[in-house]
């Protein structure tokens, strides 16, 4: 459970959600010191880069589609919040100057920079190759799964991308199914208009304001969808991982004093008790990816369990059991859920509870998979009520071997698959589980990289030996 005690950490809320936009940044980010408001067909950098689409979000920045005039070309510029545009520069340069600029390599770095001003501060803007879909967006649950093949191959070149990062003297500090995207071929001889019939013009929803007065200049007028690549035909992208977003990268040498900016569901424990992070804390961020690439949802993630880092330990003692590790019981907790070493403002961990357990060897042999033909049947239909149709359809032909829409999964033939209900145990119970011998290797090799002392866990170039990754025969 959460240790806050009041609402007051939570400000009351000067936006309505647009509507028609799908998952997107957040808009209360768009402030003094926030986000910089973009629109379609905005110029940057003295004409030479026009917005054409939204690419994607995440907790520090906008990432957009854009036209390089001067070189005729398609980028992706990366428009830091001006928060954190100081700190961003300064990784930047290190992991600029220190990995090579080549699109070809396993890590993506930007190829130059530049910043500006703008109504809600001074910010960064990274100039990037343009990526395809994230591995979040690929293997998100009810929206979308990766096959089990190309699981088991992204995740070994998730692996091999930190191994060679680390080769370098470098952590990631970041490393999420969101910062691992796919390759793209080379669309710079596309025009706008071949963009838009491969990806479909830009979706907008007009940006409103709780109190109903117009939005000021520190937002945008409207919230651009993002790219649907999964409405694209798949043969637009390579299959081999990028690892990117450098924001929080630091030389092993040199580990942050603060706490990493990374989701919390993704933070070792260590970490989240306030030590150092390190290359094993990437590893254990690794570890976290991996079952989320086969699973659809990460080991230690519960959107309304798991907020802030206190959450995350308790949460991690009840998945993996065992002795409670000194470093937790002397942690102690603030009213947010961060550590603190103020006595008089922090509490211990509450003990764990038989109850809330939720061994890992569950999860892993409860992964489920896509059935044959589409469809389940329980004997006892019952009437479903099916809204937004196309949300049920099967994903284009092409991505056949790389992904599947859990919800085009038909049930009883009178609905599909839809969410957690009170069926759920049911329809679980019907839908084929992750193969024997592959979910023996998936929890090895997931019980080498979480245990609790940082020292103890494998290297990620050691991870790459380990047969999970050599199912299907020898990696390249």
């Amino acid at each position: 459970m959460s240790t806050k005690s009041s609402f007051e950490s939570y400000p009351m809320p000067r936006f309505l959600l647009p509507q028609g936009v799908g998952d997107t940044e957040e808009v209360e980010n768009y402030e003094p010191g926030g986000f910089h408001p973009v629109h379609l067909g905005d110029t940057f950098d003295d004409g030479r880069y026009r917005i054409v689409h939204k690419l994607g979000a995440g907790g520090f920045s906008t990432v957009w589609l854009a036209r390089d005039e001067k070189d005729k070309k398609w980028v992706a510029l990366k428009i830091v919040a001006a928060r954190h545009s100081v700190p961003t520069a300064e990784k930047s340069s290190l992991t600029h100057a220190m990995l090579p600029v080549d699109g070809k390599q396993r890590v993506v770095v930007h190829r130059r920079q530049f910043t500006f001003d703008g109504p809600n501060g001074h910010h960064l803007c990274l100039v990037l190759p343009v990526l395809g879909p994230s591995m979040s967006e690929l293997s998100y649950h009810w929206n979308c799964r990766l096959t089990p093949w190309m699981a088991r191959k992204t995740a070994y070149q998730a692996v091999r991308a930190v191994a060679d990062l680390h080769s370098q003297g470098l952590c990631h500090g970041d490393v999420t199914t969101g910062n691992l995207l796919l390759g793209m071929v080379d669309i710079d001889h596309y025009e706008e208009d071949d963009i838009y019939a491969l990806f479909g013009k830009p979706v907008t929803g007009v940006l409103e304001t709780e109190n109903g007065e117009m939005p000021g200049p520190e937002a945008p007028r409207y919230i651009v969808r993002n790219i649907d690549f999964l409405s694209a035909p798949s043969d637009i992208l390579e299959l081999d991982i990028k690892l990117m977003d450098f924001d929080q990268c630091f030389p092993i040498s040199s580990p942050p004093s603060k706490m990493l900016g990374t989701p919390v569901d993704f933070l070792a424990p260590e970490v989240a008790m306030g030590l150092e992070a390190g290359p094993a804390s990437d590893v254990w961020a690794l570890g976290c990816c991996i079952f989320r690439l086969r699973a659809g949802d990460g080991p230690f993630s519960s959107p309304f369990e798991v907020t802030c880092p206190c959450d995350l330990v308790g949460f991690v003692l009840d998945t993996l059991g065992g002795d409670v590790p000194h470093t937790c019981k002397d942690t102690l907790w603030d009213s947010r859920g961060m550590p603190t070493k103020d006595a008089s403002k922090g509490k211990p961990l509450r003990e764990p509870h038989a109850d809330d357990r939720r061994p890992l060897r569950d999860l892993v042999y409860k992964i489920w998979d896509e059935p044959n033909g589409r469809a389940i049947h329980t004997g006892s239909p019952e009437e479903q009520k099916v809204y937004l149709e196309d949300r049920h359809q099967p994903f284009h032909s092409s991505w056949s071997k790389m992904a599947w829409n859990p919800r085009a999964i038909r049930v009883d033939d009178v609905g599909y698959l839809s969410g957690y209900n009170d069926r759920w145990d049911t329809l679980l119970a019907l839908l084929p589980k992750i193969p024997d011998r592959e979910a023996a290797l998936l929890y090895d090799l997931l019980l080498t990289i979480f245990v609790y002392d940082p020292a103890r866990r494998p290297t990620a170039k050691e991870l790459l030996e380990h047969p999970y990754f050599h199912l299907d025969g020898p990696e390249e």
